[in-house]
Formats: structure tokens, sequence, C-alpha cells
């Protein structure tokens, strides 16, 4: 028995929705109750499960049985990338945990097609009868690289998270338009988790991280709207985001005119409220933003090296943003 880090990163994000959730429904005293309980949890998870770099793999409170060859503490397992995107770390932790997946990706680590461990370094002789390089053991996931794609991209890693994206996409082509979830590090298919597990996590990616649509109240009331087309080298794209059986949708059209030095945004939709942020090309500095005709005052936000310009808070309907830089 031990303490694993990813269950206090789910229980915690529990909290937080359940906060949200008494929040719509006007109940303050029991979302502050629900934060509360959040930011207790994520303290004491961060206090002791932190090893430095990442979260370690496992606190054991019973001794570790002598035939599991493995340094617990500094064994990286899976629900890294999940406890960001959670919300767990702070920034600089956050950063530190991706940075860790890119260097076991330059250094080719177990000579694997990926670097989306379930398990790194894998459990010697074996894990629950799995041998290393196997499912979780040292197996390659992508619900990992999934999560961990979008962490990039939330984090000043888009140029990664783009990397990993179209990584997903070759193996999405190599096996016929199906994309399974579990490898060997060779690029065997394994068996495993079902293969929707890291469909889904990757399809979060693509529209929370490069499509930048995300839901931040409910039914898409408070939306914010983060384009990083840009780390992908493309210069228009068109984005529709229908939120299931309540038919709420959101959708924009994006186009970078690198002549011009400007990039517009014509956003429409359900949503009450726009929160829009916008990824600068790097190196550049803004010279004018243009709401619906008007010129507004801009904020820059910086996350890493990345530069944001934060446009003032659009209420609902149909608008057009035109950043010009320089």
């Amino acid at each position: 028995m031990g303490i694993m880090h990813g269950d206090n990163s789910g229980l915690y994000a529990a909290c937080r929705q359940l906060a949200q959730l008494y929040a719509v429904l006007g109940n303050a005293a029991k979302a502050t109750h629900w934060n509360e309980q959040a930011d207790g949890i994520r303290k004491r998870t961060n206090e002791l499960c932190w090893n430095g770099r990442f979260y370690a793999h496992f606190v054991p409170d019973d001794p570790t049985p002598s035939y599991l060859n493995m340094d617990q503490k500094n064994t990286l397992s899976l629900s890294n990338p999940y406890d960001i995107n959670r919300g767990l770390p702070n920034e600089t932790m956050a950063e530190s945990i991706i940075q860790t997946y890119l260097s076991l990706k330059g250094k080719n680590v177990e000579n694997a097609f990926a670097e989306w461990f379930g398990v790194y370094p894998p459990v010697e002789p074996s894990y629950a009868d799995y041998l290393p390089g196997s499912y979780m053991n040292g197996g390659v996931n992508t619900i990992v690289g999934g999560e961990l794609a979008k962490a990039a991209f939330q984090h000043g890693y888009e140029t990664y998270g783009v990397d990993i994206l179209n990584r997903m996409i070759q193996l999405n082509e190599k096996h016929g338009g199906k994309l399974p979830v579990s490898y060997k590090p060779d690029g065997t298919v394994d068996a495993g988790i079902p293969d929707n597990w890291g469909q889904a996590a990757v399809m979060s990616a693509m529209v929370e991280g490069l499509a930048g649509v995300v839901d931040k109240g409910a039914l898409f009331e408070q939306v914010e709207l983060t384009p990083r087309w840009l780390a992908a080298g493309k210069n228009d794209a068109t984005v529709t985001i229908t939120y299931g059986p309540s038919g709420k949708s959101v959708s924009y059209v994006y186009q970078h005119t690198t002549k011009a030095k400007a990039i517009t945004l014509s956003i429409k939709g359900d949503p009450k409220q726009y929160i829009v942020r916008q990824l600068l090309p790097a190196g550049k500095q803004v010279k004018g933003l243009i709401v619906d005709g008007k010129r507004m005052t801009a904020t820059i936000e910086k996350v890493l090296t990345s530069q944001y310009v934060v446009v003032p808070t659009i209420t609902g309907g149909d608008h057009r943003i035109k950043l010009m830089y320089r």
C-alpha cells in the first residue's frame, strides 16, 4: 500500500469540479468548501510526491516487495501529464515534467519510437506478469502522449505539442485510420486499455490545445479561445466545436497574413462571453489591436518564452478581431 500522485490529482480535480458545479448553481458556501478541500489536497500532494523533477510514481507506506527491482521515488509514471492538465503542479513544476519527457525523447531511451511511457524505467524482472516494455511496464501509450501534448500547448511548449500530434497522425495513418493506445517500444501494437482512451486524449489536445477552445463555464456560456496555429505553421484554419446533445457551439475562422503582419479571428456561436488569447509570432511585438472596428488596448501574457496577446473580455455574438504585429 502507498500513495500515488495520479489518484490524488484525480481527487483534486474532482473537488475543483464540484466547486464549479456549486458555483453555477449559486451555492457559494459549498463552492468554497470544495475549493478549500482541493487546496489542501494540492498542498499535501505537492509536498509529499514531488521529487524535484516530476511526481514520484509511488510513496510507499508498506515496504516495497523484495522481488521488485525499481526505484519508486525516481520512476516516472503515466499520470504526470494528467496531473498537469488537472492543475495539480504549479507552472515551474509543470514545465519540469514536460522537460523530463522531452529529455527522454532526446536520449531515445529504450530505443523507443516515442517517449510516452506508462512507467519509466520499466520494472524488473516484471510487474503483475507484464515484462519490461509491455503494457504499462515500460510500454508506450497514446493516453500519455495525448495528455502530454495538451499540457505542452498550454505551458509554453507549443512546438512540442505540434510534434506529438504529428506523430499521432502518422500512427493513425499507419494503422488504417485507427489509433491504437498501447505499443511496445519498437512500435509493435500491444494489448492493454481501450483504444478510445488514447483517442479521447488526443482529441482533447487538438481541441483545447492546438485549436484552443476551452469551456470556462457551463455549456459554452464562457469560452476561452487560444488559437495556436502559428506553432503548426498554419496560416488558415476554420474551427467549429459543438457541445454534445445540448447543441451549443462555437466557431472561428483564423487567418494569418505574413506579408501584412496581421492575424484576424472571426468568431461566432452560443457563448455569452469570450476570453481571447492569441499567440504572437516568436520575437514579435504588438503593433495594434482592433475589435469590431474599434482600437483596443491589449495586454501580454508570457508563458515560458511564448507571448500571448490577451484581448479584453468580449460579450456574446459575432465578432472580428484583428491583431497587428511588428
